[in-house]
This record gives structure tokens, C-alpha cells and sequence, in this order.
């Protein structure tokens, strides 16, 4: 199945230095991200009160990403 997204730019631009940082497609960092987002139990924010990190959320989740 075929999506059309539209991004902003500076989302675009993450988008497409992620992509090469991983060596994969744009579109294959769209469908991991989506695979994570979507996961059942998935409740990051959720926990954020409850740990304190020195990372901030979106560092927490792209750490465990790509490690995961």
C-alpha cells in the first residue's frame, strides 16, 4: 500500500538525515517508526513523570530505536 505524506521542512530535512545516517530509505525510517509508534503497550510519554532522565523524550525513544 502506498501513503502520501506531506512534511514540513524541518521534519523533511530529519527525516532525510536519518535515513542516510541508517543507510535505508526514507521510506523504510517511516515504516520503522511507524511500526514502534503503533506497537500495542507502547506508553513512553506515559512514564515520563515517572523517570527522570538527563535525556530528553525524543532522544529516550530514537536510543532505544535504533538499539532496538
Amino acid at each position: 500500500m502506498q501513503v502520501l505524506v506531506r512534511l514540513d521542512e524541518e521534519t523533511a530535512l530529519l527525516l532525510e538525515r536519518r535515513a542516510r545516517s541508517l543507510g535505508v530509505s526514507r521510506a523504510e525510517v517511516i515504516r520503522r517508526a511507524l511500526r514502534r509508534y503503533l506497537r500495542p503497550g507502547r506508553r513512553t510519554r506515559e512514564m515520563r513523570g515517572i523517570v527522570r532522565s538527563r535525556l530528553s523524550l525524543e532522544e529516550l525513544e530514537e536510543a532505544y530505536w535504533v538499539r532496538g
